[in-house]
């Protein structure tokens, strides 16, 4: 006999679930696939007998793979009587593709209901929150690398940014010639602070992580001639800088993953 019932679930974009409330209809978004899904909101609603028991979810892609995993963590239900409405944000998911989902809600082991959720990727932005795009637009540098196994490994790195895109070059080799960001080639997701001017006279910080995207072929000599008429320090003609990047340097466009 199961040990309760799972009255109501879903897993809903933050966006839809703030505007829309609890029965918001399930959904995630990626800014691409592979890649960091925007912040959803896991919402439950159970008919347990009281007690503390330990609740855990966990979210299958359709090839059956456990793509992420939410607790074990415990949880005082209210009883049989009565629902216990539990609310969580879950900010820190990644998906390798889009599709039909299953999600899985447990209590003490055992699985108690589960839903299908679809998850898409969200057609791109038409503009950034104002925060991060003045800080985009305002700097000349931003810091921005790779995070592995807890620890965080960035630079300050020159960049463009254009349409919401973040252009980023990186040698393939360190050297002294040009910058080499940590986690290129190789990662498909970085993480970008950028910092600002604040009233008073402060420096604001925004910090997100960013898909990766690299280019190629006719992008990335377009994304070049961006990258060499933004070069501040460029010495020469455009030109000349681009034909030393040209098969030693990779040019990344970052897509920032923050709510709109």
């Amino acid at each position: 006999m199961a040990i309760g019932e799972l009255v109501f679930a879903s897993a809903v974009d933050r966006r839809v679930f703030d505007a829309e409330g609890e029965r918001a209809p399930s959904g995630i978004y990626l800014a691409a696939a592979p890649g960091r899904a925007f912040p959803f909101v896991l919402h439950r609603a159970w008919k347990v007998p009281t007690g503390v028991v330990a609740e855990e979810v966990r979210i299958i892609d359709p090839t059956g793979r456990t793509v992420y995993r939410w607790g074990p963590a415990p949880r005082r239900m209210r009883g049989s009587m009565d629902l216990t409405v539990e609310t969580d944000v879950v900010e820190d998911a990644r998906f390798e593709i889009t599709g039909t989902h299953l999600v899985s809600f447990i209590l003490d082991d055992e699985i108690i209901g589960e839903i299908e959720v679809p998850v898409y990727v969200q057609e791109p932005q038409g503009k950034l929150p104002k925060r991060i795009e003045d800080g985009l637009k305002r700097s000349d540098v931003i810091f921005v690398g790779v995070e592995e196994d807890g620890r965080r490994r960035t630079i300050p790195a020159w960049f463009a940014f254009r349409n919401g895109k973040i252009l980023v070059l990186s040698k393939r080799e360190p050297g002294p010639e040009e910058q080499t960001v940590p986690g290129l080639p190789g990662a498909s997701e970085l993480v970008v602070i950028t910092r600002r001017k604040a009233e008073g006279g402060h420096t604001a910080l925004a910090e997100f992580p960013a898909v990766v995207r690299l280019l190629e072929g006719a992008e990335w000599e377009e994304a070049a001639k961006v990258l060499a008429d933004r070069r501040r320090s460029r010495a020469g003609p455009p030109e000349e800088s681009i034909a030393r990047w040209r098969g030693t340097c990779e040019i990344a466009e970052l897509t920032p993953v923050v709510p709109a």
